[in-house]
Formats: structure tokens, sequence, C-alpha cells
């Protein structure tokens, strides 16, 4: 299984799900996939940003001694993106609709984790 399938999966996994992605911590777009466009957002750029913001909580969470990020996520009106790292120089993040299942969304990106790592 290669990096888009396991983003599709977690996707397919996911009611709600409108993008998954393995990005780099420098902002670059490994592979991503799209389940939907019409979120009414740049789901892509908005995950690019995203990279910025993992490296931001990283650390601060190093600075503080607070341990290792272990997940990070926000939510807006309109999508909830949550992220966990696979290495520390990339992790994955979905964007999700306000109403689909964080928690699941959680824990697949908690087993896909290791199985991208494996790739890497």
């Amino acid at each position: 299984m290669g990096f888009r399938e396991h983003l599709q999966q977690v996707c397919l996994d996911v009611d709600g799900a409108v993008a998954c992605s393995l990005m780099a911590t420098d902002g670059i777009e490994v592979d991503t996939h799209v389940v939907s466009e019409d979120a009414g957002v740049d789901v892509r750029a908005l995950l690019v940003e995203c990279s910025a913001l993992m490296r931001g909580a990283k650390e601060a969470a190093e600075v503080h001694e607070a341990g290792k990020l272990s997940e990070f996520s926000f939510s807006t009106e309109r999508l909830t993106a949550v992220a966990r790292p696979v290495t520390p120089e990339y992790f994955l993040v979905v964007a999700l609709r306000p109403e689909a299942n964080q928690g699941k969304a959680r824990w697949l990106l908690r087993m896909a984790a290791p199985k991208v790592k494996a790739e890497l």
C-alpha cells in the first residue's frame, strides 16, 4: 500500500472527511487525496499552511519541555484539521467538515502513521 492508499483510506473511513495529506514540515506536499473541493476553502493551501502551525506547536512543546508533539488540531466555521507527526520531518493531516467524527479521524491517523513511516 502506498501513501495515496493510506490517505484515501482515512478519507473513506471518516464521513465528512474533505482531504488527507502527507506533508513535510517545511510546507512541501508529498501527496494529498481530496474527496471534495466544495468546502468553500482552498483545502490544499490550508493543509500546506498547517506545516507552519505544526512547526510552531512542536517548538513550543520543546521550549517548555512538554514532551514531543503527538497531535495538533484546529477548527474553523467550515473545517477542522487534525494533524499527527509521522517523523520529525513529516506529518499526516486530515481536513474534516464540522459534523465529521473527529475522534475517529484521530484514531485513523494514529493507526496510519506507522504504516506511512515504514514507507518513507
